[in-house]
């Protein structure tokens, strides 16, 4: 296996970090790696339903971007890119587990419905980086709110009881911070560039948003 350039950082746009990533510098590989490796498990496992062989076949799929970066054009055809390599593997998973256990269920959810309930997960791990990406702008105090609400389906008693506060308060900042999202354009950005299944992705917004 070819090693990695000892290069200095990456800095700079997107176009600088291709560049730097086609060349095997290291520390653009980690940058791609940091960005896309939870919505990929999270992607995979929704699929799959397993943590552990989500997070293999995402390693598997690393270790493949490697040896492919000098066809990458851009930071999007990388993503583009991993998003296919881990759903053909999760299909094959599927269909090498149905072989082993001959699993009546599994053989129906691949004849019946595969492909739309794999887009549909994918558009929703996009969905909810954005929505991480968002949270991340937050004042701290809302932003950890946030965090256990979205993403640890804590609920209010909860989260009061993990940060120390009143569940009043904890309430007004997780309006604030709900009405924050709802201002950032979130989800008119899902209109504007045509995602497929938009009607689903609109719906679900407004349900994490409410």
């Amino acid at each position: 296996m070819q090693a990695f350039k000892p290069e200095q950082p990456v800095r700079g746009n997107d176009e600088a970090i291709i560049i730097s990533f086609r060349e095997g510098n290291k520390d653009a590989f980690r940058l791609v790696y940091d960005q896309m490796v939870r919505p990929l498990t999270y992607f995979v496992e929704n699929i799959i339903h397993s943590q552990t062989d989500a997070e293999d076949i995402v390693a598997n799929a690393f270790y493949k971007l490697f040896h492919a970066r000098n066809g990458m054009k851009s930071i999007e055809h990388v993503k583009r890119w991993l998003y296919v390599i881990v759903r053909n593997e999760a299909i094959d998973f599927l269909r090498l587990k149905t072989r082993q256990r001959e699993s009546q269920y599994d053989l129906a959810y691949l004849e019946t419905g595969v492909e739309e309930h794999i887009e549909t997960e994918r558009v929703r791990t996009i969905l909810l980086q954005d929505i991480h990406k968002e949270i991340e702008k937050l004042p701290r105090q809302r932003k950890t709110i946030l965090r256990l609400y979205f993403f640890e389906q804590k609920n209010t008693s909860e989260i009061a009881q993990i940060m120390q506060l009143s569940p009043q308060t904890v309430l007004n900042h997780k309006t604030k911070a709900l009405d924050a999202l709802r201002k950032s354009g979130l989800k008119i950005k899902w209109l504007l560039e045509g995602v497929p299944g938009f009607s689903i992705i609109v719906a679900a917004a407004f349900y994490l948003l409410k």
